[in-house]
């Protein structure tokens, strides 16, 4: 499943929304939630004030396009398939909320989600699965929540192995590999080159620790040397001496180092961090990616990111959601909007000549934009990724399916009403996942 490859701040106040949280919304006999990071982070960790969301992402927005398009494309005769979803900030407690909010009985809103009689059964949520989350770290606290209703989670890119633990997670399924694949597969490129000695690096969630311990597992087996693992601290992705302080010892010690490859486990924010720094001091080093980074345009897009030395990265097989990029041409007119293309229209509205529009083919230029900065739709069709969209796609195509098949649908009508459990759905999603993706 994976290939080799060498190779604006923005902010709105948390009262947007329902409950503090952009969101989109579009009724329905059966409703998919959706959790997106449209917004990279928050100020969670910067201030005690209020909360603010950050970072403006132009490839996740159009990510959640990709949900709204698929959803629009199942056709289930005399049923119409909503949606609710939230733009999440990169921020576990904000993809929470937006869970609590989708596992309501929409029928009776203020309701509790858990009953005073702890012997009850919970209420039937409408929402009866959801697409999401991006990171590891927010699907497994969204996994914990959900499995309570029996709710089916469907995430796009959540890649470490304990979310493989069906005793832990039993409503948790993925359109992408686990770090199994991903870890087996740097250990291999590793020996390939016939490297002796490695450094891994990574963050301090579920997503870096635990892939740093398989890739320890994994090089235990063979003759290649660890000289040493290095996890770095929860906050290093703030400005602040703690952080730079441990970022100058860590490169200190790469410096020091024999080691022919620095294995780079970590979030997009923690590489960006670590590779600007080694870039200053003018490294040249051999670097090998995860997945959450080999494909970043932001990474990419960092000045001077030659001087890095090389980087061999791990991406997923890139295929192109079909018909996609017409629909994304399409969705600025009259009756497409929704209202995450609104709010993006606040951030980059449309140009009012040819003269005015960005000229650049790759989207990298996307962390460079101010707000407000006008772009046309030829550069948002640039932005189209062909991975985590199509992981996206198939998710609401592995739904449709478990769909017609509770639902007994053939092309013309379908035998059994829209009145079902969470847990029917969840048991006709895994089979789906099970049968044609086998990466459950």
């Amino acid at each position: 499943m994976f290939f080799i490859q060498l190779f604006v701040m923005s902010v709105f106040h948390s009262c947007l929304g329902e409950n503090g949280l952009l969101r989109v919304y579009y009724p329905g006999n059966i409703i998919i939630g959706g959790l997106f990071p449209i917004h990279l982070k928050t100020n969670r960790t910067d201030t005690s004030g209020p909360l603010f969301c950050q970072d403006y992402d132009i490839q996740m927005f159009l990510r959640s396009q990709v949900m709204i398009y698929a959803i629009r494309e199942l056709n289930l005769p005399n049923i119409t398939i909503g949606y609710d979803i939230y733009d999440t900030c990169g921020d576990v407690g904000l993809a929470l909320r937006a869970t609590l909010q989708l596992l309501k009985n929409q029928s009776d809103p203020q309701s509790c989600l858990v009953p005073a009689d702890a012997q009850s059964k919970l209420p039937e949520p409408k929402t009866k699965v959801v697409i999401g989350e991006r990171t590891s770290e927010a699907s497994i606290a969204v996994a914990r929540l959900v499995a309570l209703s029996s709710v089916a989670q469907i995430s796009y890119g959540s890649t470490s192995e304990v979310l493989s633990r069906k005793y832990k997670f039993p409503t948790f399924l993925r359109t992408v590999p686990s770090d199994e694949y991903q870890t087996r597969g740097m250990v291999e490129l590793v020996k390939t080159f016939y490297w002796q000695t490695v450094i891994i690096v990574g963050s301090d969630d579920e997503y870096g620790k635990y892939g740093s311990d398989s890739l320890v597992k994994t090089f235990s087996k063979t003759n290649i040397c660890i000289e040493f693992v290095h996890i770095l601290s929860a906050d290093f992705n703030i400005n602040g001496a703690k952080t730079q302080t441990e970022l100058t010892e860590l490169l200190e010690k790469i410096k020091n180092s024999s080691a022919e490859a620095i294995i780079l486990f970590t979030k997009e924010i923690h590489v960006e961090i670590i590779l600007k720094e080694a870039i200053k001091h003018k490294f040249n080093r051999t670097w090998i990616a995860s997945d959450t980074w080999s494909s970043s345009p932001k990474i990419f897009a960092i000045p001077d990111i030659q001087l890095a030395g090389q980087v061999f990265g791990f991406i997923f097989k890139q295929i192109e959601v079909p018909g996609f990029k017409d629909y994304v041409m399409s969705i600025f007119n009259g009756t497409q909007k929704n209202a995450f293309v609104e709010y993006y229209l606040t951030q980059h509205p449309l140009c009012s000549n040819q003269s005015e529009e960005v000229k650049v083919n790759n989207c990298s230029l996307n962390y460079q934009l101010e707000s407000n900065q006008c772009l046309g739709t030829s550069f948002l069709a640039n932005c189209i990724d062909k991975e985590e969209s199509y992981n996206i796609y198939l998710a609401v195509q592995v739904i449709g399916e478990g769909l017609r098949h509770l639902l007994k649908c053939d092309d013309h009508h379908c035998e059994r009403s829209s009145k079902f459990t969470a847990s029917e759905v969840q048991e006709r999603c895994f089979l789906i996942v099970l049968l044609l993706l086998f990466c459950c």
